[in-house]
């Protein structure tokens, strides 16, 4: 089996030909759409080879997609992290609202869920990526957000998580099922970090949708 190279880079033309193979485009329809011939759109598929490795047109697609939602979670995992350590400067200052103010301001949806599994809260942004009003969702269960087939997997993940946050890498995810309101799936990107605070472990949770 050959192996990717490491973080190749792609010219703008090339990023052009993966997104359009990405869409289904076979070669000819790429070269109608970039105005270039079928020969040309070979060459660029030659010089993606070229930098990650002799693959076939499915998995050079494949990888370029995996890379892009890599990095795209690890950039709502550093937005994550950084959020927790702003809420921890709000908790060790005592301050009355450790996390409204800022939950309600990041970009990302965010839900605050305890140790047991309840959601403290739920930012706008997850209100709107979800379809619920505020009151509905305080002190939900937090696998009313996640297809039923998901629920049991999710709750014992979530339980060994909390037992050792620190060592338990919970992490980021490239794909979760997410469960809307009126009962439409969908998938987001998530990333969860652990916050310590007087009433126990609560864990922050930033979801961005896959369009």
């Amino acid at each position: 089996m050959h192996e990717a190279r490491n973080d190749p880079k792609l010219s703008p033309r090339e990023q052009q030909l993966i997104n359009f193979a990405s869409e289904g485009l076979t070669d000819s329809a790429i070269a109608l759409r970039l105005g270039i011939s079928e020969a040309t759109v070979g060459t660029y598929w030659g010089r993606v080879r070229i930098k990650f490795g002799p693959f076939s047109r499915t998995e050079l697609v494949a990888i370029m997609m995996r890379s892009e939602r890599e990095a795209a979670v690890e950039a709502l995992r550093k937005e994550n992290e950084q959020l927790v350590r702003e809420l921890q400067v709000r908790v060790a200052s005592g301050s009355a609202s450790i996390y409204r103010e800022l939950l309600e301001n990041a970009p990302d949806a965010m839900l605050l869920v305890k140790q047991n599994g309840t959601i403290e809260h739920a930012n706008l942004a997850a209100l709107e990526l979800f379809g619920y009003e505020r009151e509905e969702l305080q002190g939900v269960e937090i696998t009313q957000l996640i297809p039923q087939r998901y629920r049991e997997q999710h709750t014992l993940h979530r339980e060994d998580y909390i037992r050792d946050p620190m060592r338990r890498e919970m992490g980021s995810h490239l794909e979760t099922p997410a469960l809307h309101k009126d009962g439409t799936e969908f998938l987001v990107r998530a990333s969860l970090s652990a916050l310590s605070t007087p009433t126990g472990t609560l864990v922050t949770c930033a979801l961005r949708a896959i369009s």
